[in-house]
């Protein structure tokens, strides 16, 4: 109840939220409208269009959702879009729970729900009318790790075949769902080299027993060996995909090494060569038919990973889509740094985190005590080490990251009677974290440190009951903390579309028609796509948040979209401009034969019925207030050199009133970046402003920038100073809370043009009237632009 309540405060919203769900919502009204069949091609995203994702569960599910509840009510599929990511957080609590039960017990179980429903990392992607992929993501992952594990404990035909289906669920509603059986083959490998370790650790003897973790290696991997061939097999027919080529196309999408992969290949060549090497003995050794079958079927599935892992190598790309760079969950993390360290804790949970790195503990504890590791122990170490890893490519990787640690977590506490002293020295150093809270005076530090010490008194004195207390008495306090926080979270916004948006695309609507295709950075382009779409008057779009390559992308790929679009936004150049969205009114003869070629007649079968080599008829450009921000994207893509991989990114500096100095009449902005004084009845601006991308003899430390725009009595005033040392604009709020510094290349760059100046230049400013770009629609947010070429 507590994990749905917290995520309602936009279940009023009247559309889905932010960009990516409108792809999912759109993929839902087109299985809705095509009677439960999807069509091949999609002629909307990046117009003349792509081919249909096979991994399209998610949809079909918000689908089947809208059936059912219209069963016993009148609803409509948008208002099912909206409600579904609650639906999916409330069976990841219940996943979540036979997970933690299976591993320890039912309080393992509960603890394991309570984690990961009240996440940040899930909660701030789970929302009310968010139906991105986060929620049912973290469903399969908690149900496939379930049924594998089930599987690996039965070992019987019935469960190997739920682990299958619940696998093959899972990659259907998401690409990257082969993570549970990646986890499970790098476990499956390191066994062994885990067990021989922990022999040497045991008899502090250098001497190795390879023979026992082999035997054991092929007694308990047996079902999971069976588990990724059949899906596999199933997998590449269903989907066209497989374990390693998501596993390799996953290394490429991260921008890990060339060496790593090498390294990896080299791994999967081992594993599957082992088991090779093991039914090839066995076959040998066995007399009897039946197992001589079941030895040869598993010699030739063998095979067939090793010919799959070959495949996937020579496949997969080689580096990932220049895009990646601006992606904000892509940017690399430091996850051994103080900051990147806090980062991931406010992400998944300060205990989460902390009990899942105990199995570390845990781990020395066994060993110090002589005691086997468990291999489910040995699968959860594993797992939360890969996991966490994952996040230094970027915080996109939390989400899966908080599963893991959430199931690490939830069997620490389940086994807490028989690891009591261990679970509650973790407990106690979670309150360290808290010492900003509790601690500011000396008194209170030693207050706190008296309060920190009772724990580790009670693990000295080995009192079990008082240890218990303890350990629930935390466990309590911080949970307090977790929920506030996540209730906090729920309550905020900003994944709402605002009402200028809404009006700009109800503009949009009454405006364009299937011939129409409209422009823009390409985060928007979900909202474009989805919501024309909505309203049952589709047009095309140049490009959007979903990545596509080369490989269905045929004529201009991401990359060549995202750097033809920063370059239009960038460029000074307004006939540079035309000639680049020329190309995007529709493809060349030569173009659509590739795409026949490539696809057959497959390009035809689109849900707007159109022909996909038919060429538009009309443009739209938007520049909306966000791209202000995004700015240095824009032109860092806009410049891109793709022998040096880097470009020229530049930015809009904005800054807000820090001081206000009444004696000498000065006014500063970002602590003294700029200052603005008046002297002569004019304004005079001082730039003390340092960046990469600046030139110093553009613009030097403490000068004076040549163009200001600012309002008196209502009334634009621009303003230039001839012999300024600065060149760039500076944009004034008319109330003096905030300023805009622009750069010159800025200053002249289209965008500023289209949205400061709504196309019509500025003379005072030099800067010319845009003669092929005419304004149709224009709010505080939102400039809509009809090309005309």
């Amino acid at each position: 109840y507590v994990a749905i309540w917290i995520r309602l405060s936009t279940i009023n919203s009247p559309t889905v939220l932010d960009y990516d769900p409108w792809w999912f919502y759109r993929y839902a009204q087109t299985i809705l409208n095509n009677n439960f069949k999807l069509p091949t091609w999609d002629v909307q995203s990046f117009y003349p269009g792509r081919p249909v994702s096979p991994f399209n569960g998610w949809s079909y599910t918000i689908v089947f959702l809208y059936k059912l509840l219209s069963s016993f009510s009148s609803t409509t599929l948008m208002k099912a879009a909206i409600i579904s990511p609650l639906v999916m957080v409330a069976l990841t609590a219940i996943a979540a729970f036979l997970v933690g039960r299976l591993l320890s017990n039912n309080l393992g179980g509960l603890i394991t729900a309570l984690f990961i429903v009240l996440a940040p990392s899930l909660v701030g992607t789970s929302m009310a009318g968010y139906c991105d992929t986060d929620a049912p993501v973290a469903f399969y992952f908690f149900f496939s790790i379930f049924a594998t594990l089930l599987a690996f404990k039965k070992r019987n035909f019935t469960t190997i075949a739920f682990a299958i289906l619940a696998n093959l669920l899972f990659i259907w509603n998401w690409g990257g769902g082969w993570l549970t059986l990646i986890l499970f083959t790098v476990f499956t490998f390191a066994l062994p080299f885990f067990r021989v370790f922990e022999n040497m650790l045991h008899t502090f003897s250098l001497k190795i027993n390879i023979q026992e973790p082999m035997k054991e290696l092929f007694e308990v991997s047996k079902p999971i060996f069976f588990i990724i061939v059949t899906t596999n097999v199933l997998g590449y027919f269903l989907f066209h995909s497989t374990l390693f080529l998501s596993f390799f196309g996953g290394l490429a999408f991260t921008g890990l090494g060339f060496l790593l992969r090498i390294l990896v290949f080299i791994v999967l060549l081992g594993w599957c060569s082992l088991f090779a090497y093991n039914f090839f003995s066995s076959f040998k050794k066995e007399k009897a038919t039946k197992s001589k079958v079941y030895n040869i079927l598993g010699l030739l599935s063998a095979i067939f990973l090793l010919i799959l892992t070959i495949q996937a190598v020579l496949t997969a790309p080689e580096s990932p889509l220049i895009v990646n760079i601006s992606v904000a969950e892509l940017q690399p993390v430091n996850i051994f740094s103080r900051e990147g360290f806090t980062a991931v804790i406010s992400r998944a949970g300060l205990l989460t985190t902390l009990l899942s790195f105990g199995l570390f503990v845990l781990a020395f504890y066994k060993i110090w005590k002589k005691e086997k590791i468990q291999p489910e122990e040995i699968f959860l170490f594993l797992s939360t080490t890969f996991m966490f890893l994952l996040i230094s490519r970027g915080v996109r990787f939390d989400l899966q990251f908080t599963i893991i640690a959430s199931i690490a977590a939830g069997y620490m506490i389940g086994n807490y009677k028989k690891y009591p002293y261990v679970l509650l020295a973790l407990m106690a150093i979670s309150l360290v974290f808290l010492r900003s809270f509790f601690a500011n005076t000396y008194f209170e530090l030693i207050y706190f440190l008296f309060i920190l010490a009772i724990p580790f008194l009670a693990i000295i004195k080995k009192d079990e009951k008082l240890v218990n207390v303890l350990i629930f008495a935390i466990l309590a306090f911080q949970s307090l903390f977790f929920i506030s926080n996540a209730i906090q979270l729920g309550q905020a916004t900003g994944m709402e579309i605002s009402q200028n948006w809404y009006n700009a695309l109800d503009w949009l609507v009454n405006n364009s028609n299937k011939e129409t295709i409209v422009a823009t950075w390409w985060d928007p382009g979900h909202i474009l796509a989805g919501y024309s779409y909505y309203k049952q008057k589709p047009f095309m779009v140049m490009a959007d948040g979903a990545h596509c390559g080369p490989n269905d992308c045929i004529v201009y790929d991401h990359d060549i979209r995202i750097h033809d679009m920063g370059r239009v936004f960038s460029t000074n150049n307004e006939t540079e401009a035309i000639e680049i969205l020329k190309k995007y009114m529709g493809p060349t003869q030569e173009q659509c034969n590739q795409y026949k070629k490539t696809f057959d007649d497959s390009i035809y079968d689109n849900p707007l019925k159109v022909d996909p080599c038919k060429p538009m008829s009309k443009m739209y450009v938007i520049a909306s207030n966000d791209l202000i921000g995004k700015y240095y994207w824009l032109s860092y893509f806009g410049s891109f050199d793709y022998e040096k991989r880097t470009g020229e990114g530049r930015n809009f500096i904005q800054l807000q009133l820090t001081n206000y100095n009444q004696q000498r009449g000065i006014l500063e902005y970002g602590n003294g970046l700029i200052s603005i004084a008046q002297k002569d009845n004019k304004l005079v601006a001082v730039s003390n402003i340092v960046t990469d991308w600046l030139d110093p003899q553009e613009c030097p430390r403490n000068s004076i920038i040549r163009d200001i725009i600012f309002f008196q009595q209502g009334r634009q005033i621009n303003q230039r100073t001839e012999n300024a040392t600065c060149k760039g604009l500076l944009f004034i709020d008319p109330n003096f809370q905030f300023v805009i510094f622009m750069d010159e290349k800025i200053e002249k760059s289209i965008f500023t043009n289209m949205f400061f100046f709504n196309g019509k230049g500025l003379k005072d400013f030099e800067i010319p009237e845009l003669k092929n770009f005419e304004l149709k629609y224009s709010n505080p947010e939102v400039k809509i632009f009809e090309v005309k070429f």
